[in-house]
């Protein structure tokens, strides 16, 4: 295993494939980043984000303690930095770049000369602006809900296969052989965003209350829709799926096949005839290929002489919920199919996002019913019996990485340090855990390979493996297994050990896990910063540049050390990182850093979200890419499907870098092109709301320039990208009609250099 963690990875810039097309795409090389002649690299003090340039070696200072140092060190109390000019281009391209990054919109003339006379100052300025003023803070919301999903790795699970263990096999989301077709309308697709919302919508939250973002470590406060804490609530009902034969207690209901509506309220109600019957209301949208009622597959729906069929079971009332109808009889020939029914869970119950605090369930306490809706709608206290806190428990997380008998919560662990910490364990590793139980002695002996990691991961597993069993619920079945499944008795005991980099402290339960997870430094070697500062700083570099800053970069360790400090504010204030970071040099390139020479601050291609947030945002359409909806019309499909093909941001199992490609290889060229072609009809002589008509095109082509290629008119470049684009239109007009050759005009500034890069 490759050790990361104290090695820093400098990348090169690359150049999008057509910069030669628009003439002088990137930075000069001789060009002087505050205006003058070129200066030499500072390393008298870290850098910030303004000031004087120093002088000296890159990497070889001292992080300084005020703003008088190489591009201005930011140190203890507020923040401010020198108002010193930048180079023109310089300027312009780092002002495209953080605006894009952060909300995904064009710069304009006046932020641009801001940024000239002002330089980082400015900057800071007009990030502050951009993630706060009511016009463009929902753009910021969107890219940070995407940055806090991968952050947090809540994303990436298959919700029919991967929430089997949760939910229960034939229960929950698993839909059988004719899988999520025979779910009604789109309930079920929404649950599905919700939970992948879930904790980057608390992530959020805690920002906009001015939290700190440590707490995401340790919150037992969660943005919960009333579908999700219907989720956390059946996670916790008894396992009672058709096979599980040993089931006892097992809670009865009906269906009643009539086809009319019964009022979730008669049926909640003891007293009423419909108590616990629930009814087969036909779907909204129809159902998939017309199979559900065939000869081959009946639904008795609408029967007269079919009795009402009886069920028994948590599992299976849940799907109906969502609005799945299970076979009935549960056999390989049922009287009557399994078929999308209308849910009961409506949009609202999707959409009402508030807090809730997760509470430990006491034992006189009686659990809440999950198919209760009434009462969930209004709950902001949930209380359950499993240990619920920071983003390491949620159930997309532990959906994503699934645990066995085998595994027992080690993928869970490690795939927490690497969201938390950017680190993993490593049979280097040189730290001895204060206890050594829950070390499988299978898997690691002393002295062999496997114990360097072992050693510590085993003991730190405890935390989730003594109150979670190994299907991630509260059931630990101890013996009458079906299937001979593996026995898994309760722990007497719960807690663990953390042992890992420069803590080493045994915890109580799961509650205790977070805070010792937030007291990780990267060692005195790099100046003793919180590593939880270090790993979020970090995945904003990825963010900014496809690439890594070099973890041992003065500059770098500065800015982590700024947000751990808060600097006056709150303790890892996040928009105060947001501020310092994207206005630093290494995300702009004003000025050398031990991570980026100057002029090779990398240049990457604008990965999925980033591409289709700008897409959005400057023509103001929403979702473009139909990436958020849950059951796209045919056209949102198809452009869904080409945008499912630019290569996006990920993280993967074990690994210490998130996924951001960088690379404009020849896929991503065509992914573009198609899905610039596929919205040009949209924007171009709609049928409603065209943004721009073939009829003015000597107006829209300049626009075209600022708003997709976003060069702003005072740009040395604006005149001349007009230029192309109105050559283009001639020539596609002698070919054409006058709308498919704006058409055409507006794919070529769609997909131009500074389009479809981060960086330019």
């Amino acid at each position: 295993m490759v050790d990361l963690r104290r090695t820093g990875r400098t990348g090169r810039g690359v150049l999008l494939a057509g910069c030669v097309a628009f003439a002088a795409c990137g930075q000069s090389a001789t060009t002087a980043p505050f205006g003058g002649s070129s200066a030499t690299p500072g390393g008298s003090s870290s850098g910030g984000s303004g000031g004087t340039p120093g002088t000296g070696t890159p990497g070889t200072g001292t992080p300084g303690a005020g703003n008088n140092g190489d591009a201005g060190t930011i140190g203890p109390g507020p923040v401010t930095v020198t108002a010193t000019p930048w180079d023109p281009k310089t300027a312009s391209e780092a002002v495209r770049k953080v605006k894009d990054l952060l909300v995904g919109m064009p710069p304009t003339d006046a932020e641009v000369m801001a940024a000239e006379t002002q330089g980082a100052a400015a900057l800071q300025t007009l990030i502050d602006g951009w993630i706060t003023d009511p016009t463009t803070q929902p753009f910021f919301r969107t890219k940070m809900l995407f940055f806090f999903r991968n952050t947090f790795q809540q994303i990436g699970f298959t919700p029919t296969v991967d929430f089997q263990n949760q939910l229960l096999q034939n229960g929950g989301f698993d839909f059988g052989p004719f899988g999520t077709a025979a779910v009604g309308d789109d309930s079920f697709a929404r649950l599905v965003q919700n939970l992948q919302d879930e904790f980057a919508m608390t992530a959020w939250q805690l920002v906009q209350e001015g939290h700190s973002f440590l707490e995401t470590l340790t919150t037992q406060r969660f943005m919960m829709t009333t579908g999700i804490k219907m989720v956390y609530l059946q996670v916790e009902m008894p396992n009672d799926q058709p096979f599980a034969f040993g089931a006892t207690n097992k809670i009865p209901w009906k269906i009643d096949y009539s086809g009319n509506a019964i009022a979730l309220a008669d049926t909640l109600d003891p007293s009423n005839p419909n108590y616990m019957v629930f009814d087969d209301e036909p779907p909204a949208t129809t159902s998939a290929g017309g199979i559900f009622g065939s000869a081959q597959f009946p639904t008795c729906r609408g029967s007269t002489t079919t009795p009402t069929g009886t069920f028994t079971g948590y599992a299976q009332l849940f799907q109906r919920i969502i609005g799945y109808t299970p076979r009935f009889p549960f056999s390989a020939t049922p009287t009557c199919w399994e078929h999308p029914s209308k849910p009961y869970l409506t949009d609202g119950d999707v959409s009402d996002w508030q807090w809730v605090t997760v509470a430990a369930k006491a034992a006189g306490d009686a659990y809440v019913q999950p198919y209760d809706l009434p009462t969930l709608r209004g709950l902001t206290t949930l209380k359950v019996a499993l240990p619920r806190v920071g983003f390491y428990t949620t159930p997309a997380f532990l959906a994503l990485w699934n645990t066995n008998d085998s595994n027992q919560h080690r993928v869970t662990t490690n795939q927490t340090l690497l969201a938390a910490l950017g680190e993993s364990f490593t049979s280097e590793d040189t730290i001895i855990p204060l206890s050594t139980t829950g070390l499988d002695p299978a898997h690691a002996t002393t002295g062999s390979q496997c114990y360097g990691c072992h050693k510590a991961l085993d003991p730190m597993r405890g935390f989730w493996n003594n109150q979670f069993d190994f299907n991630d619920r509260n059931d630990f079945p101890s013996g009458g297994i079906f299937s001979g499944a593996t026995t898994n008795p309760r722990p007497t005991t719960t807690g663990g050990v953390f042992a890992f980099a420069t803590v080493n402290m045994p915890g109580a339960s799961m509650l205790d896990f977070g805070p010792l997870l937030g007291q990780v430094t990267n060692g005195d070697a790099l100046g003793d910063v919180n590593q939880f500062a270090v790993s979020v700083a970090q995945k904003l570099c990825y963010y900014a540049n496809s690439n890594p800053c070099d973890v041992t970069d003065p500059t770098f360790l500065q800015i982590a050390k700024d947000f751990a400090a808060g600097n006056g504010t709150t303790p890892y204030n996040f928009p105060a990182l947001i501020k310092e970071l994207f206005a630093s040099p290494l995300v702009t390139g004003a000025v050398t850093t031990q991570s980026f020479a100057q002029n090779t601050v990398p240049i990457s291609i604008a990965r999925r979200d980033h591409f289709c947030a700008a897409l959005s945002n400057r023509l103001g359409i929403a979702d473009v890419c139909a990436l958020a909806v849950p059951l796209p019309s045919q056209a949102q499909t198809a452009t869904a499907t080409i945008a499912g093909s630019v290569v996006a941001d990920s993280f993967g199992r074990g690994t210490v870098a998130p996924v951001t490609p960088g690379d404009p290889n020849l896929f991503f060229r065509a992914a573009v092109e198609q899905l610039c072609e596929n919205i040009a009809p949209q924007v171009v002589d709609a049928a409603s709301n065209t943004l721009w008509a073939s009829a003015s095109a000597a107006t829209a082509i300049p626009d075209m320039v600022a708003r997709v290629m976003g060069y702003p008119p005072s740009d040395a470049k604006f005149a001349s990208a007009v230029s192309i684009l109105q050559s283009h239109m001639t020539s596609a007009q002698a070919q054409s009609n006058a709308s498919n050759a704006l058409r055409s005009t507006f794919v070529l500034a769609c997909e131009s250099p500074t389009s479809v890069s981060v960086g330019l």
